[in-house]
């Protein structure tokens, strides 16, 4: 071919089309982990398909990494014995005192000091490790080929001088390096390459060593290097007309290793195809003699291509024929390509010309595949498939094809959010001050409008092959209303949307009318209308007008099916299945009209629990996909992480203000101690019912007031009480053993603690203070929340849904529990309880109901009758209360005592606890023999 250059990869032919690509193919290079750093693609395949060079033990080529002396001395060797016999090398001695005869490659270092190949570097040093440069290992490259070092002055001064001309000359040297820089891994291959096809010398007669007087040895007579004479039945090169009688270093050392020039690859570009016996290395581009990347007339062809005469050309586009070309002397109306179309013309020794057509695609990666039984990774775009390690979902991409297939793919530049200025018809346009032009590929220039910021997408030649209105100033939305004015004039007329944005704030926004479909003001404003419960998609302006443009299949459905769970892509929403990934935003509504507040959750794995069969929905799905890009929701139950402890056992104090009514109430919300707003009182029948018994505990918290302030009660939901969700409360239950090594057991059953627990104090007072994990206690009743199987909260002192305040019981070797019936008063050893409920039969006793009181156990086993008394005495030893049983015989016996609540005026019976309940503080209690003072039984309680 006419000054054909062999090209030194295929990454670098495709660079002219769209930079570094990643290349699908067979080649060994693609077999390392940073193959897309090897440019020498062609040279690293071949010599590592034949084992003259391999990669690190970690996987990679490293084609940057500099050569070493003794990775050189390996590479010679197998270049000269082979492989297999290089490898069988071995030294028993020590030629080098930095090269220990069982070092990797000693055996290497010595077949090639015995060759004369390498030298020592003085004092008995190899150095090994030492860098080696472009000049050294060309020199080793020659003296392969059948150069004498010392005939051919490698040696002396002018050594290098004389080492860099013969390896231009044998055309071994490496184009665009410098070779007295240290030599790269890849350069090494290149020049190792070279030398493949490089021919072989000898030399006839090398002369006689003359020795001066100065002791400078010379050599004389020696005759001039003689190509070695070869067969051309052994010619490594498969077409006829590229052998020639000469012995190439190949020929004699790798004879399995053949080249085919007359081949041509996907492209349909004239290429050469490597073999190694039957097994197919690789095939690669020669270099085009012109190329363009914009349309080129008949006539520039003609002149570039240096033809002298009329030539109709078969055109190879996308790998596929496509018609022909005629190129023709003066013809400046025929044109090929266009922009970033790369057109490629080849021209043989016969000027046999061919034209080669390769467009560039762009694309948005829709689906990405894992490796999975032996098949490899790929991508998916516009319906294709691509193998590759490379690129995400959602990725833009400029990609190649050849007969239908994808043959390289990379990212696509952008430039973001430039705002356009100036267009010029379908060629141009100006943005930010810069003029960009169009891609042949380009298919929406309809978007680019003055005013408008975009993003632009460009292909590596430059040219704009794609636009996105700009992330920076376009998202999605949902439109919650909609308005319009009436101009006198028609140019006066204003739209507006209210929009609810990704981010859960809302705008109002003036609509440019040229978005909304109708000719006059009334089928504007009616398309504008049509657009509300919509998700859309918007632009603005500098001047902050909006562009908007439905998106989603309809508008809002209402009262549908809804379910969704936090952490599951798969959502029901009505009868369909539709996913989220980690991408989708989520815009929940609570309250209504003027109440309706709004929150944004990003990704299935934040949003909380969704669940209702009359609530609303749309969602939008770009096309194509089940994914849900945006998605809305009201009058939906939302679970949360909060954790909110109302304090509702005490009636909340009303207010007043000048815009609300709501009621105050003492609480624990997200770790702060607080107050919090409802909107109105909790009672267990509102309006007409009781203040609640229980303090309540909120995962779903709603709002009942734009401003976020006040808590909207009616749609506020308690932690769940099933055990199988992943978060829930545990309520009034009984702590069986305090925490220890990270466990506790709550109502006989143990749970992790977690190491951040936050545990509270509910005073009788009615306060709540921050308390700490060692006051928790045996025999106290709690609530907690556990959370994925550990307790995080813990509230103690506190009411529950099982009753109100409750003295907390402690005090060693004596039983304490709470028991809620009578039923359970017969099954209780001896001790101090709490009691939830009075059982009917016992009211009477003690002259009324004594609910969440104490009550005192104890057991007699003499037959004879005995008198005893209950003592309650304080801290300080002053007795609080003492009961008198007279004649008490064998048995179970209880003594009722209230303790906490309101005082029960029972002087009738004689005793000695006053009306008032008894205050905060520890006591003990004591039931003893009257007659012989024996105690039977005692311990402490304590009430908070």
């Amino acid at each position: 071919m006419r000054n054909l250059k062999r090209t030194l990869s295929l990454v670098m032919a495709m660079a002219l089309i769209v930079g570094m690509m990643v290349v699908s193919a067979s080649a060994v290079s693609s077999d390392f982990n940073d193959s897309a750093e090897i440019t020498n693609t062609e040279a690293v395949d071949v010599m590592t398909a034949i084992g003259v060079f391999e990669g690190t033990d970690k996987g990679a080529f490293n084609p940057t990494g500099i050569l070493t002396r003794e990775q050189a001395a390996k590479i010679v060797a197998v270049m000269l014995l082979g492989e297999e016999d290089a490898n069988k090398l071995s030294t028993n001695s020590t030629t080098f005192k930095d090269v220990a005869a069982n070092r990797w490659s000693a055996g290497y270092i010595g077949y090639c000091v015995q060759q004369g190949i390498l030298a020592g570097t003085g004092n008995g040093n190899f150095d090994p490790e030492g860098e080696l440069t472009g000049l050294a290992f060309a020199k080793m490259m020659l003296v392969a080929l059948g150069y004498d070092a010392k005939v051919a002055n490698y040696v002396g001064n002018d050594w290098a001088i004389n080492v860099a001309a013969d390896a231009v000359n044998a055309g071994i040297a490496p184009k665009g390096i410098v070779l007295a820089d240290a030599m790269t891994r890849e350069q090494a291959a290149q020049m190792a390459f070279q030398t493949l096809t490089a021919d072989t010398v000898y030399y006839t007669n090398k002369g006689t060593t003359v020795i001066g007087s100065d002791g400078m040895q010379v050599i004389v007579g020696a005759s001039a290097p003689v190509k070695v004479a070869n067969s051309t039945t052994d010619d490594y090169r498969t077409v006829k007309g590229d052998k020639d009688e000469v012995q190439q270093f190949c020929e004699k050392y790798f004879s399995d290793l053949t080249l085919n020039s007359n081949n041509h690859d996907d492209f349909g570009r004239p290429s050469d195809q490597w073999k190694n016996g039957t097994k197919e290395i690789g095939t690669y581009a020669s270099t085009a003699d012109a190329s363009y990347s914009e349309k080129v007339s008949s006539k520039t062809l003609y002149s570039d291509l240096g033809l002298d005469k009329t030539t109709t050309v078969d055109v190879t586009e996308d790998g596929k024929a496509n018609g022909t070309f005629t190129i023709e002397k003066g013809n400046s109306d025929d044109e090929l390509g266009g922009n970033g179309v790369l057109v490629e013309a080849f021209v043989d020794n016969d000027d046999n010309v061919t034209l080669v057509v390769i467009n560039t695609y762009v694309g948005e990666i829709s689906k990405v595949t894992a490796a999975k039984d032996g098949d490899d990774r790929y991508v998916t775009v516009d319906g294709k498939k691509f193998e590759t390690e490379s690129f995400e979902k959602d990725d833009v991409v400029l990609y190649t094809m050849a007969d239908g297939e994808i043959q390289t793919m990379t990212l696509a530049e952008v430039v973001e959010g430039v705002e356009v200025t100036k267009t010029t018809g379908d060629s141009s346009f100006v943005a930010d001050g810069e003029t960009y032009k169009y891609s042949a590929k380009m298919s929406n220039k309809g978007d680019v409008k003055v005013d408008s910021v975009l993003d632009l997408y460009l292909d590596s030649y430059g040219y704009v092959i794609k636009v996105d209105v700009s992330k920076a100033s376009s998202d999605y939305a949902y439109v919650v209303n909609t308005g319009a004015d009436e101009g006198r004039y028609d140019d006066e007329s204003s739209y507006y949307a209210k929009l609810l944005l990704a981010d859960g704030t809302v705008v109002e926004a003036e609509v440019d009318e040229d978005c909304l479909s109708g000719s006059n003001f009334s089928a504007k404003e009616t398309a504008l209308k049509n657009m509300r419960g919509y998700i859309v998609e918007y632009s603005k302006n500098s001047k902050d007008i909006y562009t908007i443009k439905g998106v989603s299949t309809s508008g809002l459905a209402e009262n549908k099916k809804v379910e969704i769970n936090k952490g599951e892509s798969a959502m029901t929403l009505d009868t369909k299945t539709v996913y989220a990934n980690s991408k989708t935003v989520f815009l929940v509504q609570t309250g209504t009209g003027s109440k309706a507040t709004y929150k944004s959750y990003t990704g299935y794995a934040n949003v909380p629990d969704l669940k209702d069969n009359s609530g609303n929905f749309v969602y939008y799905c770009k096309s194509g996909s089940t994914v849900a890009t945006m998605v809305f929701i009201s009058d939906v139950s939302a679970s949360s992480d909060d954790i909110v402890y109302v304090l509702s056992s005490k009636a909340g104090t009303k207010v007043k203000d000048s815009d609300n009514t709501y009621y105050e109430y003492k609480a624990v919300v997200n770790g702060e101690i607080t107050t919090v707003k409802m909107d109105e009182e909790l009672k267990d029948s509102y309006p007409s019912g009781n203040v609640l018994k229980t303090d309540i505990l909120l995962n779903v918290i709603a709002y009942a007031d734009a401003e976020n302030e006040i808590l909207d009660a009616s749609a506020c939901e308690e932690y769940s009480k099933k055990d199988t969700d992943d978060t829930y409360q545990l309520p009034g239950v009984e702590v069986k053993a305090e925490a220890e090594d990270g466990i506790i057991d709550l109502g006989g059953k143990s749970y992790a603690v977690s190491d951040d627990v936050e545990v509270y104090a509910v005073t009788k007072g009615k306060k709540i203070e921050t308390g700490s994990l060692s006051d928790v206690e045996k025999g106290m009743t709690v609530t907690a929340i556990v959370k994925n199987g550990e307790i995080v909260t813990i509230f103690y002192g506190s009411t529950t849904s099982s009753g109100s305040d409750k003295a907390e019981i402690s005090g060693s070797g004596v039983n304490t529990a709470t028991v809620v019936n009578a039923s359970d008063l017969s099954s209780e050893a001896n001790g101090a309880y709490v009691l939830t409920k009075m059982p009917e039969d016992k009211k009477d006793d003690i002259g009324g109901e004594i609910t969440d009181n104490m009550f005192f156990t104890f057991r007699i086993t003499d037959k004879d009758a005995q008198d005893v008394a209950l003592s309650i005495k304080n801290s300080k030893g002053n007795l609080m209360y003492k009961e008198d049983a007279k004649g008490v015989t064998t048995g179970f016996h209880y003594f009722y005592v209230q303790v906490i609540g309101e005082g029960i005026n029972n002087s009738s019976k004689g005793y000695e606890m006053s009306d008032k309940a008894l205050v905060d503080g520890t006591y003990t209690w004591t039931i003893v023999n009257t007659t012989t003072g024996d105690e039977l039984i005692g311990g402490t309680f304590t009430i908070r």
